[in-house]
């Protein structure tokens, strides 16, 4: 039985709008392609692209400086790309970045510390050392942790990560 299942397009971006995202800026990504088709259909929340994930972490640190609340929608593969960017952001300039990761490639019969990909079995050890909370999400019945995670980044001023332990149906 896969220890994970992916949670619907449509809670995700109601749990975005519910936690006052003001933006979603992405790389293009394939593990939450439906979540960015959903948003592109949508006026509400607007969508940034970016070219890399420290492109990502700088923008989202520069639209929190001028008062709003942007969401990264990244896969686990970006924390580690823009890992410099995202440490200096967070515990230099105190950004709260707020992270919503998809951990692609992740085998689903696994559980993260046993994933025979490195790039998600040494997602959570990364954001530990960082000093990055993190909560995983393995499927709907825990969708109520993305909404609750975000808003909590930008009321606390701290950064976190929400995992999406499957890709986005």
């Amino acid at each position: 039985m896969p220890s994970a299942e992916g949670v619907p397009a449509e809670t995700i971006v109601a749990a975005l709008k519910g936690a006052g995202a003001t933006h979603v800026v992405i790389v293009p990504d394939t593990n939450q392609k439906t979540v960015l088709d959903l948003l592109d259909e949508q006026a509400e929340v607007p969508v940034i692209r970016c070219t890399a994930e420290d492109d990502v972490f700088g923008v989202c640190a520069g639209l929190w400086f001028a008062g709003h609340r942007p969401v990264a929608v990244i896969q686990q593969l970006g924390i580690f790309a823009g890992v410099n960017v995202l440490r200096g952001m967070v515990h230099d300039q105190r950004a709260p970045i707020a992270i919503l990761a998809g951990m692609y490639g992740r085998d689903l019969d696994c559980e993260l510390p046993d994933d025979p990909g490195s790039a998600v079995r040494l997602c959570t050890p990364l954001l530990d050392a960082l000093q990055i909370p993190w909560r995983l999400v393995e499927g709907p019945q825990d969708a109520d942790i993305i909404e609750a995670e975000l808003a909590a980044v930008f009321d606390s001023e701290c950064a976190s990560a929400v995992l999406l332990g499957a890709p986005t149906t």
